[in-house]
């Protein structure tokens, strides 16, 4: 007949090791060596986790690429401090932008830690050659809020008026007189160039991705776009 042993002996490791030890009975002998046995057991016999509902899965994925396209141009993606990390988040989303946003309490070296907010929109380049992404305000949670603070006067103006505006990268090409057709050209970030014979605006990013030329069969003006710099400044600079 087969020995059992008692449950209420099995359910104790310290009860069971001194039994198996007082009784030469084969098998792991201590209490650290029982225990140890049946975590491995267990960890073996777990059900595996519940797949994530494919719609946090989309928006992780989501979360990921917005999240690496901002590191790849210099942003940070988490608020550290003393308090923990505050990742960014998706707060809005409007015709293919994305806004992403976070706050919390920051720390500074030895100084004193403070609140802090960051702010990105993101989006597809309308020229097919990849995202971009720029820094807000951080105070900014939606699109809109975002494509207004972009946007600048002078192009706000233009459209207020009814006049024609194309945007290629941070450049704006606004409708003019033909007494002003390409002011602003030699104002032009390296990465632009305004063709005159044939009137192709030509932008070339230093990361070497293409983007479709624009022609402009009337007379423009160029306006530039800026933005926040990546990183921990509050200055502005060339945004995409």
């Amino acid at each position: 007949m087969r020995y059992r042993l008692p449950p209420a002996l099995i359910r104790d490791p310290a009860d069971l090791a001194e039994h198996l030890a007082e009784h030469n009975m084969p098998g792991q002998r201590t209490k650290t060596a029982i225990l140890r046995l049946r975590a491995v057991r267990r960890r073996r016999t777990a059900p595996l986790p519940a797949p994530l509902p494919l719609e946090q899965r989309a928006r992780n994925r989501r979360w990921e690429s917005i999240a690496g396209e901002i590191v790849r141009r210099g942003g940070e993606t988490t608020l550290e401090g003393n308090y923990g990390s505050t990742y960014l988040e998706i707060t809005d989303r409007l015709d293919g932008l994305v806004l992403m946003h976070a706050e919390g309490w920051r720390s500074y070296g030895s100084a004193p830690a403070r609140y802090a907010r960051l702010s990105y929109l993101w989006g597809p380049d309308d020229a097919g050659s990849g995202p971009w992404a720029v820094r807000v305000s951080g105070t900014i949670t939606t699109v809109p809020e975002a494509l207004d603070w972009l946007t600048p006067a002078a192009v706000k103006k233009a459209q207020e008026k009814g006049l024609r505006v194309r945007r290629q990268g941070d450049v704006y090409a606004v409708e003019t007189t033909r007494a002003h057709d390409g002011a602003g050209a030699g104002q032009l970030p390296e990465s632009h160039e305004w063709r005159t014979a044939t009137r192709y605006l030509v932008h070339r990013p230093e990361d070497g991705r293409r983007h479709r030329p624009v022609r402009l069969s009337w007379p423009v003006r160029f306006v530039q776009q800026t933005a926040y710099g990546m990183g921990r400044t509050n200055s502005r600079t060339d945004a995409d």
